[in-house]
């Protein structure tokens, strides 16, 4: 596929995006995500954090798993809990720069998603828009 025509994803509801695989094993929140999903949950944040998040090495907060996969992965259905508040890199998944390359996506990608290269094609500048959405948030 052209460069031009886009990137093809459909999300198949598998969950593997929410699943620790390799160096794909976190979540990691900025402030204001920590603060959405307190809210979504009808906690304070300092309880969210408590129940929900871990501090690694560098000091980043992020989600904690529990049995390889995200706590807010329902393991039956393998729907997110938090859907409506999730964090901007799982808003962004699969639209990330370590995962297209020169406008296609990468063999790594296609190994961690099934969605990709099915359903629609995503148009460049949407794509360019989620990546960066993802790279402002880790700014924050």
């Amino acid at each position: 596929m052209s460069p031009r025509a886009g990137l093809r994803f459909e999300c198949t509801l598998c969950g593997e995006c929410c699943t620790a695989r390799g160096e794909y094993a976190y979540v990691y929140l900025n402030a204001d995500e920590a603060r959405a999903l307190a809210d979504e949950l009808g906690l304070g944040l300092a309880e969210f954090k408590r129940r929900y998040t871990e501090k690694d090495e560098y000091g980043w907060t992020q989600l904690r798993f529990e049995s390889e996969s995200c706590i807010f992965l329902e393991p039956g259905t393998k729907r997110c809990t938090v859907y409506a508040a999730r964090p901007v890199q799982c808003r962004t998944f699969p639209f990330w720069r370590d995962l297209v390359e020169s406008g296609r996506w990468t063999d790594a990608a296609r190994k961690l998603c099934p969605g990709i290269g099915q359903g629609r094609a995503h148009r460049p500048e949407d794509v360019e828009a989620r990546m960066l959405e993802m790279e402002l948030a880790d700014e924050t």
